[in-house]
């Protein structure tokens, strides 16, 4: 008999789950939105078209390189993606088993803002 604590964490760890998946529907149906990211190419050639001052032969082979390159750089991320987010997600649910039933909700809502769910 698992014990009304286990049961509610239990209800914790599933309800953030089906939160966490239909965010990830939501945000795949909305369309790509554009990349935060500093290391995204588009702004990688913002930076570097602004610093360097680069002719249109310089940036169009660049984006050549940064296009070439993404293939490698996308299959390296899909392989370690995954090993990522569980030893991610591993942590995060046992730093929940240490908290008080009341810092909970406070920590999973810190995470949230802290790291939003990738596109």
């Amino acid at each position: 008999m698992i014990p009304s604590w286990g049961r509610g964490v239990l209800w914790l760890v599933v309800t953030v789950a089906a939160g966490f998946v239909a965010g990830v529907v939501f945000e795949r149906q909305r369309g790509p939105a554009v990349s935060a990211s500093p290391m995204d190419p588009g702004n990688v050639m913002h930076v570097l078209d602004k610093n360097l001052a680069l002719d249109s032969t310089q940036h169009a082979a660049i984006v050549a390189v940064l296009a070439r390159r993404q293939t490698a750089i996308d299959s390296a991320w899909k392989t370690l993606q995954p090993g990522i987010r569980a030893a991610v997600d591993s942590s995060q649910m046992e730093i929940v088993r240490v908290l008080h039933p009341d810092q909970v909700a406070r920590f999973l809502q810190l995470i949230r803002s802290s790291h939003p769910p990738p596109p």
